[in-house]
């Protein structure tokens, strides 16, 4: 299959290296210093190369499947150049948050979404580490699960785990309970995920943030609970994409995220209100 990965981060490098072991693979990034490191050195995945093409953004051709990875802020801005893509392509998203579904179901057609579990920090713009096993699980927006089931068993090899997920709402809404815990907590203290485990006081105030965004997204506390210590756990020595967002001076997904929850709920979330407003302002200082 032809395949284009837009955003090559690290989700972006790791999904782009693994597929171009039986796919023909092309790499988009914005910056052309990126573009030149990937076509000189390969992607390396704990030191093992995997060669791919690589082009910028604005020069995106004609794919099979699409798989964008920018984060959620960059959306908007490529959606004009996707629009102009051949109606065939198949678009699957894989963000962190929600907001940007129905956004991109008015525009385009043929709509995957997606969650990435694998744990991967990013350590050049062409290196990247993988933190153990992990899975990708994808359905369609439209109710076209032919189109998820087939995409689905055409992506999933030995190294990467893609499968179909027919209750997408769940499983969407678990990765945004989860993502609303540990980034947050992470960007705003500066530490490692296990960290909000180990350490009493955090751990204290993730369980509260579970147990509202569970209330929000009206899912069992105890298991949004199980799942935020599983993935904590599973990711302990990761950094989270909101903390190297801060650390890099980048705007964070917070919006889409914990924004996402405040705006969705219809109860009081003391903890998602106060620690938004953290972050906003650690975003502006």
């Amino acid at each position: 299959m032809n395949i284009g990965v837009i955003g090559l981060g690290s989700v972006g490098l790791f999904v782009a290296s693994q597929l171009s072991e039986s796919h023909n693979v092309t790499g988009y990034c914005r910056r052309d210093r990126q573009r030149q490191s990937i076509l000189k050195n390969g992607i390396l995945v704990d030191q093992k190369p995997f060669h791919i093409d690589v082009e910028l953004v604005e020069n995106i051709k004609k794919h099979d499947l699409l798989i964008i990875c920018v984060k959620q802020p960059h959306i908007d801005n490529l959606l004009p150049v996707l629009k102009e893509v051949s109606e065939t392509t198949t678009f699957l998203f894989l963000q962190n948050g929600l907001g940007h579904i129905e956004k991109v179901s008015v525009e385009l057609k043929n709509i995957l979404v997606g969650t990435c579990d694998y744990g991967i920090s990013k350590l050049e713009d062409h290196s990247i580490s993988l933190k153990g096993a992990g899975l990708i699980r994808i359905a369609s927006v439209a109710d076209n699960n032919d189109i998820a089931i087939r995409t689905a068993n055409q992506l999933s090899r030995d190294v990467i785990n893609v499968e179909f997920a027919s209750n997408l709402s769940q499983v969407l809404h678990e990765k945004l309970i989860v993502n609303s815990v540990i980034n947050p907590l992470t960007a705003l203290f500066e530490v490692k995920n296990g960290e909000i485990l180990t350490n009493d006081y955090l751990k204290d105030i993730a369980h509260q943030l579970s147990h509202e965004a569970a209330l929000a997204m009206k899912i069992d506390s105890n298991h949004a609970w199980s799942l935020v210590q599983k993935v904590a756990s599973q990711t302990k020595e990761n950094h989270s994409s909101m903390l190297k967002d801060i650390q890099q001076n980048k705007q964070t997904e917070i919006d889409y995220i914990n924004g996402f929850i405040l705006k969705q709920s219809q109860e009081t979330l003391p903890s998602h209100s106060l620690i938004y407003q953290l972050i906003k302002a650690k975003e502006n200082i």
